[in-house]
């Protein structure tokens, strides 16, 4: 599930600094590497396969099949 934030531009800005310096490939990978680094939280905190990408809407679909 996605979702969008509202951050102003001078935060924008900072992400877009920290997502280089990180070597991320997305703002969503910046903000959890910056959430790691800030609170100590362990990388098994965001799933066990954590670059598993999102199932599509039509294997979402197939395995709600009966």
């Amino acid at each position: 599930m996605e979702t969008s934030i509202a951050v102003k531009e001078s935060t924008a800005q900072i992400l877009a600094i920290l997502k280089q310096k990180f070597r991320a490939r997305s703002m969503d990978e910046t903000i959890i590497k910056v959430l790691q680094k800030s609170e100590n939280i362990p990388k098994s905190r965001f799933g066990s396969t954590p670059k598993l990408k999102e199932f599509s809407h039509r294997e979402r679909a197939q395995s709600h099949e009966l």
